[in-house]
């Protein structure tokens, strides 16, 4: 019976030997194809490296730039005020100097305003509008030193409700993506809306955005990773990583040890934050101290 199907057999291996053929042929073209992908991908991450590289050097540049134009817009400032300072000081010298030269000048009219309290009514009235003049810059330094207290007060209150709503924003994102549902986009990472300005910034709002910065970059690996396994089993990566399909203890506790982390590292943040707050706001008392005992002291 081996002897009669021989021809059979002949024609299947070479059924075979063709399908064989043709499989390893479209796997040769799919690796073809893979490794040109592969040399254009490294081409396009070379240029990205590159102007990765160009636009750090340009920013660094840029960044020193901005530090000696904050230097001289610090010292111009300054320059400005011990201008207006002299300027000051000279005009009341000059005004005191027309005073005394008008008091000194004899008098042409008649009666009393010969004595001498009529020759130092002049002086007596300069004297009194520079008081007065005094007065209303002191006046206005007070209310323009107030005003930026309560601006940056303000601006430190909006800081920290912005922080608690990014806060809230990415524990719907974590809510959203335990759900394990593709068809909902759970939005941008935290650090897309992340404050970045470095006067509003804090030791503890530093150390969140460093935080969120590691966390999108892990986001963004672990997408890399669900696509290349999928690509590998044929699958949807979204069904591959669903946590309903994997150990629900295991999400269940990796969950409340994110949570813990979570929760300790805000605690020991806001209790560091604190801590600075109280420092600022001793800060700021010396400072203010300080420029008092400068107003009332070194300037006479």
């Amino acid at each position: 019976q081996l002897l009669g199907n021989q021809d059979h057999i002949k024609v299947e291996l070479e059924r075979l030997k063709k399908a064989h053929d043709e499989q390893q042929q479209k796997l040769e073209e799919r690796v073809l194809v893979l490794g040109k992908e592969l040399q254009e991908a490294k081409g396009a991450i070379g240029d990205s490296q590159h102007r990765l590289v160009e636009q750090s050097a340009v920013l660094l540049t840029s960044q020193s730039q901005l530090q000696e134009v904050e230097a001289e817009n610090s010292r111009l400032q300054l320059r400005l005020k011990e201008l207006n300072e002299e300027y000051r000081s000279r005009l009341a010298q000059h005004i005191r100097d027309v005073a005394n030269y008008m008091d000194s000048k004899p008098s042409s009219a008649t009666g009393r305003d010969k004595g001498p309290a009529g020759q130092a009514a002049m002086k007596h009235f300069v004297d009194s509008m520079l008081r007065d003049i005094r007065a209303s810059y002191k006046s206005r330094e007070e209310q323009l030193a107030r005003a930026a207290r309560g601006y940056k007060k303000r601006m430190k209150d909006l800081a920290k409700k912005h922080e608690k709503l990014l806060i809230a924003y990415g524990l719907q994102r974590e809510q959203i993506r335990s759900l394990g549902s593709a068809a909902v986009d759970c939005g941008p990472a935290e650090l897309h809306f992340s404050i970045t300005e470095p006067e509003l910034l804090t030791n503890s709002s530093r150390e969140l955005n460093r935080l969120r910065e590691e966390k999108a970059k892990l986001e963004v690996q672990l997408q890399e990773l669900q696509k290349g396994l999928g690509l590998m089993s044929g699958h949807d990566p979204n069904e591959l990583f669903c946590p309903r399909q994997l150990d629900e203890e295991g999400w269940a506790q990796v969950r409340k040890q994110l949570r813990e982390f979570a929760h300790n590292t805000q605690e020991d943040l806001e209790q560091e934050r604190s801590q600075l707050l109280t420092r600022a706001v001793v800060a700021e008392e010396q400072v203010s101290e300080l420029q008092e005992y400068i107003d009332q002291h070194l300037a006479r």
